[in-house]
């Protein structure tokens, strides 16, 4: 019987492939990594306590509805205000309430300012520190008892 040698073949395509696999495992670990170090926003905090609750929002916002007239949430972009105004009445003093200044896109930059309006009925506040981009005032406002709710969007520049 005669030895033979058995040769050692080598093939490119294997390599190639091997070279696919490894490149693959190590983009989908690169990208498991960073997209579990990102933060990601809810829409609210505590935010099953509140889905309990919805039925009390869903009657606020239908009292609001009801309103014959609302209040104004009005951007001035030239004075970068905005302009909270309520309907005429002789007493706002029984008025309680706070406007929020929501982002979207970062809950961290939410801005709250406890309603205080004025003889008139009027209240500005200053939205020159805020980001630009768009932005909803919540008005939430309780009134003999009873609480409103309205919100406005608004695109800062």
């Amino acid at each position: 019987m005669s030895e033979q040698k058995t040769k050692r073949v080598y093939h490119p395509w294997a390599v190639g492939i091997s070279a696919v696999i490894v490149a693959f495992l190590i983009t989908t670990i690169s990208v498991v990594v960073y997209i579990s170090n990102q933060d990601y926003d809810l829409v609210t905090q505590n935010y099953y306590e509140k889905d309990l609750g919805y039925q009390k929002e869903i009657d606020t916002r239908k009292r609001t509805d009801a309103l014959t007239e609302k209040p104004r949430l009005e951007l001035d972009r030239d004075a970068k205000v905005c302009n909270v105004a309520f309907p005429a009445r002789e007493d706002y003093s029984g008025i309680a309430g706070e406007v929020v200044f929501y982002r979207i896109s970062d809950a961290a930059r939410d801005l709250r300012h406890p309603l205080a309006l004025g003889a008139e009925g009027r209240q500005y506040i200053s939205v020159s520190g805020l980001q630009a981009g768009q932005w909803i005032a919540k008005l939430r406002w309780t009134e003999n008892g009873d609480e409103y709710y309205l919100e406005e969007r608004m695109y800062l520049e």
